[in-house]
């Protein structure tokens, strides 16, 4: 009895296997095969994103803030870096390339 739903089991999970070989191979060789399979992952694709899309625009939304505040942060960074900056001969740090005196060390350039 066990034999016998062993050898069932058996030619039931050749049959899927085959069949998922067969279908992979046509997949690669047809175009209109592939083009089937893809034109249902995209109406399902199109169907997940109505059923998300205020989760989808919040999501966007609150990227889009991250990002402009990573901008803004770059900006500044480069807009500072563009002064006139030179360095103090005495303690290293920077000044402005008009001043008299290091703001740091007080000594004169």
């Amino acid at each position: 009895m066990h034999f016998e739903l062993f050898k069932v089991f058996f030619i039931i999970v050749a049959v899927i296997v085959g069949v998922i070989f067969i279908l992979t191979i046509l997949m690669v060789a047809s175009p209109k095969i592939r083009a089937k399979f893809m034109g249902r992952q995209v109406k399902a694709t199109k169907y997940m994103i109505d059923e998300v899309e205020d989760d989808l625009t919040d999501i966007a939304t609150k990227r889009a803030n991250i990002n402009k505040e990573g901008v803004e942060i770059t900006a500044k960074a480069i807009k500072d870096g563009l002064k006139d900056k030179v360095y103090c001969k005495y303690c290293g740090k920077k000044i402005d390339k008009d001043s008299k005196f290091c703001k740091i060390c007080g000594k004169e350039q």
